[in-house]
């Protein structure tokens, strides 16, 4: 039980793009709000610090926390030296969706056709790729996709390979293309799945336009009935055997042996001839073509079936710019269940959606983080609460201050009352360096006092009895939310120097 989610293809990357794909994976997985803990014990008191996922020594990334849902899932491992990326439950949110773009890197550095599949359906990777391009100012398509059969292809193997494979519950070839570009469906690929999926039944050549793809099949099928009854005994030997000469060989004896189904075979993918004698002759296409496949001819020479005002239209979509999608609308939770349980004394207040004010770790003075008029005006206040502390600390009540106690108790206080706040192993670390120096000090003067103003509003998540059923207003109220927006600009020296001057 659960949602799962994983990459059912080869996760080989080329060579040369080994270092960057790990580069993007690392990057991918930190802004989405993938986290590392590490357990502080100190004055009796523990702490958890959490810091972006990043690789050990071995290669190697572990992590089962993300920032934005506040939640742990399954343990994650991304092994860089291998590109090998493998998770357990995953859940239905926010560390759901940065693990289907993780996993959707393998579909755009990939040289096969394997695919993400999230509790056995494909995910549809438009939002995915247009969250990977904001974060990585690239500009991925979904073309890859329309590759209809190598897709279908590859599901079907994998199926066969893991002995998941079911003849009696076909897979829709619809989850395969983003919802969005399906006008660029169409073609052979699409049309030898229909057959095999539905097969041709009692369709006849009357039935279908001279010249068009279904005629030709109908005229593959007639073909082939005639060579089954000519052959009784040996007729798929002698089939597979035409099937695996080159081009000029059955062009050899297109006038000869055979007659008009070698003809056939040099404008004709191979597949088409084995999955109309799988239907003539009852057995199953996707196992014999899993053991065959590899045998026989790729050098026809397709013909065009359609004008080409509807090639190039099919094209124009194919190559669609997907665009960029920013990490909070990528990350917005919006489901049926997300605001379900809001009790009545949050009701009256807007839903809770992510945006940019919880993004202020990754703030680095772009547009790519862009604060609200309203955290403008917040941080313009805490930076004037912080200055009046300063000149009202003096030195000797510094250097009585044990300020590394002090941070733990508060961080103790903040997890135990607002539960699960966590402080950045970075600015844990500099704080603990720095702990004679009064914007410090003060600082933490300060997060005590926010810890205090916004208890009245952030007592509610004391009433959550699970996590994973508790409406996002109250785990993502706005006194918790002020606590934790406090610690990540105390975290991203680079806005605190900005707003809070040290």
């Amino acid at each position: 039980m659960g949602t799962f989610c994983d990459y059912n293809g080869n996760m080989t990357i080329p060579d040369e793009f080994k270092d960057e794909f790990n580069e993007n994976m690392i990057k991918i997985l930190q802004r989405g709000g993938m986290m590392q803990f590490e357990n502080v014990h100190m004055y009796g008191k523990e702490i958890h610090l959490i810091r972006p996922v990043e690789c050990d020594e071995e290669g190697k990334a572990y992590f089962s926390f993300n920032y934005f849902e506040d939640d742990l899932w399954e343990s994650v491992l991304f092994n860089s030296r291998t590109q090998v990326l493998r998770s357990g439950k995953i859940g239905n949110n926010e560390f759901n969706r940065v693990m289907c773009a993780a996993y959707l890197l393998y579909e755009l550095y990939g040289m096969d056709y394997g695919y993400v599949d999230r509790n056995g359906d494909f995910i549809d990777p438009v939002r995915c790729i247009a969250w990977i391009n904001h974060v990585l100012d690239k500009d991925f398509t979904a073309e890859k996709r329309f590759n209809l059969w190598k897709y279908y292809e590859s599901y079907y193997f994998t199926e066969i390979e893991q002995d998941h494979y079911d003849r009696a519950y076909p897979k829709t070839v619809f989850g395969i293309i983003p919802e969005a570009l399906r006008g660029g469906m169409g073609g052979r690929d699409l049309a030898d799945i229909y057959y095999i999926v539905y097969g041709t039944g009692d369709m006849g050549m009357d039935q279908a336009s001279s010249g068009s793809y279904p005629y030709e099949i109908m005229c593959v099928k007639k073909e082939l009935q005639k060579f089954s009854e000519t052959y009784w005994f040996d007729r798929k030997k002698r089939l597979y055997e035409l099937l695996k000469l080159p081009y000029d060989e059955r062009q050899g004896i297109a006038c000869q042996k055979y007659d008009r189904l070698a003809e056939m075979t040099l404008r004709i993918p191979a597949r088409v001839f084995v999955y109309l004698f799988a239907e003539i002759q009852g057995f199953d296409f996707w196992t014999e073509w899993h053991e065959v496949h590899g045998e026989f001819y790729v050098d026809e020479i397709t013909k065009n079936y359609v004008g080409e005002s509807v090639v190039k239209k099919r094209e124009e979509i194919r190559n669609t710019q997907i665009g960029k999608l920013k990490t909070k609308d990528f990350l917005r939770n919006n489901g049926c269940f997300t605001f379900y349980n809001t009790p009545e004394e949050l009701k009256d207040k807007p839903n809770y959606y992510l945006s940019d004010d919880d993004l202020m770790y990754w703030w680095d003075g772009t547009d790519t983080v862009q604060l609200s008029i309203r955290m403008v005006e917040t941080l313009t206040r805490w930076s004037a609460e912080l200055k009046k502390f300063e000149t009202e600390i003096n030195r000797d009540e510094i250097e009585d201050y044990d300020m590394l106690k002090s941070l733990l108790e508060l961080l103790d206080r903040a997890n135990y009352e607002y539960r699960d706040i966590y402080a950045f192993q970075n600015m844990f670390y500099e704080f603990a360096q720095n702990n004679k120096d009064i914007h410090y000090f003060a600082a933490l003067k300060l997060f005590e006092k926010i810890l205090d103003e916004n208890w009245e509003s952030g007592k509610i998540i004391q009433s959550v009895e699970s996590w994973s059923t508790a409406s996002k207003n109250v785990i993502c109220n706005e006194g918790r939310i002020n606590v934790k927006r406090y610690l990540s600009v105390l975290a991203n020296k680079k806005l605190r120097v900005k707003c809070f001057g040290f």
